[in-house]
C-alpha cells in the first residue's frame, strides 16, 4: 500500500479514528495491528520474511541479556542472519551477474527470480541497529515480542523511513504522547506538505527527466537540456524523498509518535560532510554510529580515516541499490570528503593569503554553488541505468547552448510548456522554504499561529493546488517513490 493511493486515504482516518479510542496502554497493540495489515498488502511472502527477522532479532536481544558470555557470537549470529536475507533478496542477482561476468564473459545468464521485499533495507537496518544497541548495553533488551515487533514494522516508516532507533521509540510506544488539536492539525499540515512536494512538483520534474535519461533520444540531447535534466533530477528526488519523510512524519504525529527529521535544508550545505548531516539525516547517522564508528573513525590516523569515510560511502552507494552506479555515486561522495579534508590546510593559506572572510556572504554562496554543483553531478550516476549513460549525459551538459533556455526546444520532453513553468515554480518555492528554515523559521507553525480564516484559506488552497495541479492520470503510477524501492 502506498501513501498516495485510495486504499491509504481509507486505511489512514480508520487506523487513527481507533487509535484515539484505543486506551492508551494498549495503543501500541492496535498500531502493531494495523503496521502488518499495512505491509501485508505488499505480499504474504514479503510478510513472512518481514517477521522472521523480528523474531530472530526478538531472540538475539533476549539472549544476549541472559548469555553475557556469549554475547559477541549471538551478536554476529543474528547480525549476519539479517544482513544474509538483505543480501539473498537485494544483491544476490547482482553478485550472480558479476559471477556470470567473470566468469562465463556473459550478463544475465544466471537470474533468479526471488520475492520483492519492499522496504527490506530501511527496515533491516532499523532492526541491526537494535541489535546493536543491545549488544553495547546502551538499551536493555525488549522484552514484549509486541512492542518490539511494531519498532521494527512501524507502518509510517517501514517503506522508507526514516531509520529510527528504539532508544526514542520504545519509550513512546509504551507512553504516547496525547494528541490534541494542535498537534493534529500540525501533523496534517505536514502530511499536505508533504503531498505538494510529491504529486505537484517531484512528479512533475520526474516526467521531464525520464524523457532524457530513459529514451535513446539522450544520444541526441546537448546543452541546456542535459543540465536542467540535471537540476531537475536533484531537485525531483530531493522534493519525492523529502514528501514521503514528511507524510510519514506527520502520519507518526498525528498517531502520538514524534519521529526523527530527515533533512535540514541540504541544498543550502556547504561543504558535502555539511550536506550529508542535513541529507537523509536517519540514514547518515547511522553509518555514522553503527559502521564509520566501529569500523575506528577518525581514532587511527589520517589514511585510516579516510579509508573508513570510502567505505562507508561505498556502503552507503551499495544500500540503495544493486548496481554499480551507486557505488560510484557512493564512492564519488566519499572521495569529495577525502579531498575536501585532504586540502583543507591549501585552502586556508588561500583564505589567509587574499584575506577572504570565512563568513561573508560572498564566501558562503560560493561554498553553497560548489557543493550544490558537485552533488547535483554525482545524482547523475543515481539516476543513471549504466555508468556509461551517465557521462554521457554529463558530457552533454557542457555543450552549452544559452538561446535554448528562451525557444522551445525544452518543452519536447513531456512537458508542456505551463508544466515546465509550473515545475520550475515548484524548485523556486521549495527553495524560498528552505530558505526560511535555514533561518529557524518553521512555515507551517507560523500557518497554524494565524486567525482561523487565514488558517482555513491556507489549508483549503494547499488542498485544491495539490489535487488540480498534481500529476495523475492513466498510466501514472502512484505508488512510485523513488526510496521505495530502496
Amino acid at each position: 500500500m502506498s501513501f498516495i493511493s485510495f486504499a491509504f486515504m481509507v486505511f489512514l482516518p480508520v487506523a487513527v479514528l481507533i487509535n484515539f479510542i484505543v486506551p492508551r496502554k494498549y495503543r501500541y497493540i492496535w498500531l502493531l495491528i494495523v503496521s502488518l495489515a499495512f505491509y501485508a498488502t505488499a505480499g504474504i511472502a514479503a510478510t513472512v520474511i518481514l517477521v522472521v527477522s523480528m523474531a530472530s532479532i526478538y531472540a538475539a536481544g533476549l539472549l544476549l541479556d541472559k548469555y553475557k558470555n556469549k554475547a559477541k557470537q549471538i551478536f554476529i549470529a543474528c547480525l549476519i542472519f539479517n544482513l544474509g536475507i538483505l543480501f539473498v533478496f537485494k544483491y544476490l542477482n547482482f553478485f550472480m551477474r558479476i559471477l556470470g561476468l567473470v566468469s562465463f564473459g556473459a550478463i544475465g545468464d544466471i537470474r533468479f527470480n526471488l520475492v520483492l521485499v519492499l522496504g527490506l533495507s530501511f527496515y533491516i537496518l532499523k532492526a541491526v541497529g537494535y541489535l546493536f544497541d543491545v549488544y553495547r548495553g546502551d538499551i536493555e533488551a525488549e522484552r514484549d515480542p509486541a512492542m518490539l515487533a511494531l519498532f521494527i514494522s512501524f507502518f509510517p516508516q517501514i517503506l522508507a523511513g526514516p531509520i529510527e532507533r528504539a532508544g526514542n521509540l520504545l519509550p513512546q510506544f509504551r507512553e504516547p504522547k496525547t494528541v490534541d488539536f494542535d498537534r493534529f492539525r500540525d501533523g496534517l499540515l505536514q502530511i499536505l506538505w508533504g503531498y505538494f512536494l510529491k504529486l505537484v512538483v517531484a512528479d512533475r520534474l520526474a516526467i521531464f527527466v525520464n524523457a532524457v535519461f530513459d529514451t535513446e533520444a539522450q544520444l541526441d540531447i546537448k546543452g541546456a537540456t542535459a543540465l536542467v535534466a540535471i537540476i531537475f533530477y536533484t531537485f525531483e528526488i530531493y522534493t519525492d524523498f523529502a514528501g514521503y519523510s514528511h507524510i510519514s512524519i506527520g502520519v507518526a504525529r498525528i498517531l502520538g509518535i514524534d519521529v526523527m527529521k530527515n533533512f535540514d535544508t541540504p541544498y543550502l550545505a556547504m561543504s558535502i560532510a555539511e550536506f550529508w548531516r542535513r541529507w537523509h539525516i536517519s540514514l547518515s547517522s547511522w553509518l555514522r554510529d553503527y559502521l564509520y564508528i566501529p569500523l575506528g573513525g577518525n581514532r587511527k590516523g589520517t589514511l585510516r580515516k579516510y579509508l573508513n569515510i570510502l567505505i562507508v560511502f561505498a556502503v552507503s552507494g551499495l544500500w540503495h541499490g544493486a548496481n554499480f552506479t551507486f557505488v560510484v555515486w557512493g564512492l564519488l561522495h566519499g572521495l569529495y570528503q577525502v579531498i575536501g579534508k585532504a586540502i583543507t590546510p591549501a585552502r586556508d593559506k588561500i583564505i589567509e593569503l587574499f584575506n577572504i572572510g570565512r563568513y561573508s556572504f560572498s564566501h558562503k554562496v560560493v561554498k553553497t554553488a560548489v557543493t550544490f554543483f558537485l552533488v547535483s553531478y554525482a545524482w547523475v550516476f543515481f539516476r543513471a541505468d549504466s555508468i556509461a549513460g551517465a557521462i554521457r549525459v554529463i558530457r552533454s551538459s557542457f555543450y552549452f547552448t544559452p538561446w535554448k533556455f528562451v525557444d522551445s526546444s525544452l518543452y519536447g520532453f513531456g512537458l508542456s510548456r505551463g508544466n515546465f513553468l509550473l515545475g520550475a515554480a515548484g524548485i523556486v518555492l521549495v527553495i524560498i522554504v528552505d530558505l526560511f528554515n535555514s533561518r529557524g523559521v518553521v512555515i507551517r507553525e507560523n500557518i497554524l499561529k494565524q486567525g482561523l480564516w487565514l488558517r482555513w484559506i491556507i489549508m483549503i488552497a494547499g488542498i485544491l493546488i495539490t489535487v488540480i495541479c498534481g500529476i495523475w492520470g492513466p498510466g501514472y503510477n502512484v505508488a512510485d517513490f523513488i526510496y521505495k524501492q530502496f
